[in-house]
């Protein structure tokens, strides 16, 4: 079974195995496991995905040439967002060095304490300026601490797009979701719409995060919302295709414009256009 409208899966991940890395239980991904391109083409064929955005995952280092490789086989259906340490010198002539080679956005992941200290330090100006100049997505893996910093970053580069994953991992007990919803008055920031499974407390179809996925779309618009299912974590948590279906459910009322906007022509803008 397959989705009838037009998708573009914006929040992904591929790799290949680092037999060499001594402790994987320290990533949220195995590095000793190939996750292959060629399963994930499977499953964008089964599902008629037509694109796919890869993010290089949460390894301990930036090599990005296997979604690199990937996205030079297939470039009209694979965008490729890359990993640069902000803490090495340089970051800014390396994040060239990779677009070069075809990626289209950076990640940045404050969520994670080796690059939470330098998170809009000015020391990292550089390599904010040198995506913007070259129209990068800026992706940030973050939590709702964060919030404050992301939107100190977007005023000082406005001619960046800044994405916020995983809606920021927020707490959905308590007030976290405020500080998100302050973001909505930065027009250079974009909320991916993925990563339930990581704060919702009930099951699939995620009812907990309704209210914050219908405040998100009241702020922010579909203009500004992006759906990506964070494959292949998803296959363990609700499966890909009722992934895809996540969003007719906490949005029941999303009429089918807004729909292909979010699932589809956002991505296609940031990433291929």
């Amino acid at each position: 079974m397959s989705p009838d409208p037009v998708v573009i899966d914006s929040h992904l991940h591929v790799w290949q195995a680092d037999s060499d890395y001594p402790n994987p239980s320290v990533t949220t991904v195995s590095p000793v496991c190939d996750v292959p391109i060629e399963l994930l083409i499977e499953y964008m064929d089964e599902l008629a995905i037509e694109r796919a955005v890869l993010v290089q995952p949460m390894f301990p280092h930036e090599d990005n040439s296997y979604v690199v490789d990937c996205c030079q086989r297939l470039p009209a259906r694979l965008a490729v967002i890359c990993v640069v340490d902000p803490n090495v010198p340089g970051a800014d002539q390396r994040l060239r060095s990779w677009h070069e080679r075809g990626c289209r956005g950076l990640r940045l992941r404050p969520r994670m304490a080796s690059e939470e200290s330098c998170f809009g330090d000015s020391s990292t100006f550089p390599l904010w300026a040198t995506a913007s100049d070259l129209g990068m997505v800026v992706s940030v893996l973050a939590n709702t601490q964060h919030v404050a910093t992301i939107k100190a970053l977007a005023d000082r580069f406005p001619d960046a797009t800044l994405v916020v994953d995983h809606l920021a991992h927020p707490n959905l007990s308590c007030a976290d979701r405020q500080p998100l919803m302050e973001l909505a008055a930065c027009p250079n920031v974009i909320m991916k719409i993925s990563g339930f499974p990581y704060f919702a407390v009930e099951p699939y179809p995620y009812v907990d995060c309704r209210p914050l996925t219908e405040a998100i779309y009241a702020e922010f618009g579909p203009q500004r919302m992006m759906w990506g299912s964070d494959f292949p974590h998803i296959l363990l948590q609700s499966g890909y295709l009722r992934s895809v279906r996540l969003l007719e459910r906490l949005l029941p009322d999303l009429n089918a414009e807004d729909l292909a906007t979010i699932r589809y022509h956002n991505a296609k803008r940031l990433y291929w256009d």
